[in-house]
């Protein structure tokens, strides 16, 4: 008999635990995930930040964190997966009027744009008798830039069409306007020489001024199919061309806008970027480029914007159709001067001839996937 008593007793406690769980266990609980920072570039390492808080009495010996990431976003101890998203687990354990953070460091792989697309809460009781779960939407996304590439390589690469446009981007330094400080070289003016500076630095420090005019330059990225077994590379290779030389040229003091027929992967859009200068075009450059999507794109005859010819235009492609060189024809009357880069695996340079007269072909190594 007391045997039958204890087993009817935890019987009802059983069943008790789970109603109690099932009721209260979502009851002032609160979670948030972050991502920090919210942009990146490839290979850099970000945190992903999880907090938890308990508002009640009753623990949570069993809460199971499950977020929706992107497989390219890689964690510490993790497996590498053949999926482009999948579940992140993170187990807590929480109690009653308690608050507990969390953070994931995670390594950018591949640029791209990768929202969390949702993230749930599971939860169970003490006693495992309940599943109980509590599903979020997307909370926040990160976004990862283009990998930059050599600037010896952009140099050398750039150096006969650089000939072409107005050099270094300046156009009659204005006295007046005033753009910083930097060590002195001998083809300095003796005028703009900093003393009270050099005075405190113990090295001669000169004076840098905005210029009255500036180059300007478009670059343009046209995207179109190639059906090769190489196609991922060479569009990621151009992606990475095109920042490098936004970062090469705004740094010049160049104007710069951007242009593609790529479609924006959040947006759904593909809208130029128009000419601007400094480190807030430069990132505007570099997000639209990371969210650029090479499987979807619209016609490359959207890419005959209105030319200028007071502008330089380099044109990137790794395609050389009929519609591509046609495309290239226009820029070439449009502009003051055009450059096309056409990338190409390394390993067919050889047998490969350049499509156009002032078109220079940009070898792309194998192994790039990012």
């Amino acid at each position: 008999m007391e045997i039958f008593v204890i087993m009817l007793t935890a019987l009802v406690l059983y069943i008790l635990e789970g109603v109690l769980y099932k009721r209260l266990w979502s009851v002032g609980l609160k979670a948030d995930v972050n991502i920090a920072p919210r942009s990146a570039f490839c290979g850099d390492k970000c945190r992903l930040e999880i907090t938890l808080t308990n508002r009640k009495l009753l623990p949570l010996p069993w809460l199971w964190v499950k977020l929706h990431i992107s497989s390219t976003l890689h964690f510490e101890g993790k497996p590498d997966s053949n999926d482009s998203y999948i579940f992140h687990n993170a187990l807590f354990c929480i109690m009653g009027w308690q608050e507990i953070k969390r953070t994931l460091p995670f390594t950018c792989t591949k640029r791209g744009y990768y929202p969390i697309r949702s993230f749930e809460l599971v939860g169970t009781g003490l006693l495992f008798n309940g599943k109980y779960t509590l599903s979020f939407g997307s909370p926040c996304a990160i976004t990862v830039y283009p990998q930059l590439l050599g600037q010896e390589l952009l140099e050398r690469l750039m150096a006969r069409y650089d000939g072409i446009t107005a050099a270094e981007g300046y156009i009659n330094p204005d006295p007046f306007e005033f753009a910083g400080i930097r060590e002195y070289m001998p083809s300095d003016s003796f005028r703009d020489i900093n003393f009270k500076v050099a005075a405190h630095s113990g090295t001669l420090m000169t004076n840098r001024h905005n210029p009255t005019v500036r180059g300007e330059i478009d670059i343009i990225l046209c995207i179109k199919p190639l059906n090769e077994r190489f196609e991922e590379e060479c569009f990621e290779y151009s992606i990475s061309l095109a920042a490098t030389l936004a970062e090469y040229y705004l740094s010049k003091g160049y104007r710069v806008a951007f242009s593609s027929n790529g479609v924006d992967c959040a947006t759904g859009e593909s809208v130029p970027i128009p000419s601007g200068i400094g480190e807030g075009q430069l990132y505007n450059i570099y997000e639209r480029l990371a969210r650029l999507s090479y499987e979807k794109f619209t016609s490359p005859e959207m890419l005959k914007m209105e030319y200028g010819v007071n502008r330089s235009a380099v044109f990137i492609s790794p395609t050389a159709d009929n519609t591509v060189t046609e495309l290239y024809s226009g820029i070439e009357e449009g502009y003051l001067s055009a450059c096309w880069l056409y990338p190409i695996m390394s390993f067919d340079m050889p047998r490969i001839k350049p499509p156009a007269s002032s078109a220079e072909l940009v070898p792309v190594p194998p192994e790039v996937r990012s």
